[in-house]
């Protein structure tokens, strides 16, 4: 039977990880302790690299220190943070569905939370956040944060987005869910791809991600998503016009209402969308991201390639 899903680490300096030793490994059915070999992934083989490197893992995510330069308010409880960070982190930062973990330098490992990169540019990384629990409150310009990373399961989906070339794209971001999107639509822009972003401000009561699209032309539609006419207002455009990509950014119930309208009008349609489970240390060790499909295996979803369909 194919396998539906792999690890993101999978052929990077993070792979093979923890999850090796504890019999865990996400793509290897042999470091799972299975006898037959069933993966899909056709770069060096996880279990050789096991083997020749006697069972070590390759690298652990290390901690760098950041200094919060700005920090700006955008609306209700939602800031922007603008932190200078080492060059080497920014540059492996620098790709679709990047995140890191941040906490103040003064509290513990307990405070790391996970935060998508908004923008980045040559010494900074910016990230939107709302600050509405314990890990968020309290952070200020000036700080020194603790920044670990770099961290790639920031959207899921089947395929590398950031190879789309000259396809039709179709983002949809609500709320908070902008956080997530500027970096995509930057690198999708400069692949010659046809992008258009139905925005949502949701509870944000903000459309922040378009203070940012300077040098990005593309086709903005504001609506409301979750009303009947925002819905109504998609499904004729995705009827209308060739899509070979949609996107969704938000919360789960947009998620679910994307995958309706997918299997409703155009199933081959190529779905992505932001990832919104509880994570805590972003290794597949914590069990917080766990998500149990139809044939019974329980998903990392925190670095876990996966059709979403299998989880929505």
């Amino acid at each position: 039977m194919l396998k539906l899903y792999k690890c993101i680490d999978s052929g990077s300096e993070y792979c093979t990880c923890s999850l090796s030793d504890t019999k865990d490994c996400i793509s290897c059915s042999h470091l799972r302790g299975d006898d037959l070999c069933d993966c899909t992934w056709n770069g060096v083989c996880i279990l050789y690299e096991y083997i020749m490197k006697n069972g070590s893992q390759n690298n652990y995510r290390r901690d760098y220190k950041g200094q919060i330069v700005d920090k700006k308010f955008i609306s209700n409880e939602l800031y922007l943070l603008k932190i200078k960070l080492d060059n080497k982190l920014i540059r492996k930062l620098d790709t679709i569905g990047s995140y890191v973990f941040i906490r103040k330098d003064c509290n513990s490992p307990y405070y790391n939370t996970p935060m998508s990169i908004f923008d980045l540019d040559e010494h900074h990384i910016y990230i939107v956040y709302q600050e509405i629990g314990p890990k968020t409150k309290k952070i200020n310009k000036g700080d020194t944060l603790i920044i670990k990373g770099p961290y790639w399961g920031g959207l899921i989906g089947t395929s590398d987005l950031s190879k789309k070339e000259n396809c039709s794209i179709v983002i949809v971001a609500r709320g908070i869910g902008q956080s997530s999107i500027l970096l995509p639509i930057k690198k999708l822009y400069l692949k010659g791809n046809n992008i258009v972003l139905f925005l949502d401000q949701g509870k944000t009561s903000s459309l922040y991600c378009l203070d940012f699209m300077k040098g990005v032309n593309i086709k903005t539609i504001l609506i409301d998503s979750l009303s009947n006419e925002g819905e109504k207002t998609l499904k004729n455009y995705i009827k209308g016009n060739p899509v070979d990509v949609l996107i969704s950014a938000g919360a789960d119930m947009v998620h679910r209402q994307m995958k309706t309208i997918i299997e409703t009008i155009d199933k081959s349609i190529e779905w992505f969308v932001s990832n919104n489970s509880i994570i805590c240390c972003g290794e597949g060790v914590c069990g917080a991201c766990l998500k149990k499909i139809e044939n019974g295996d329980r998903i990392k979803l925190c670095k876990t390639i996966i059709d979403p369909r299998n989880i929505y």
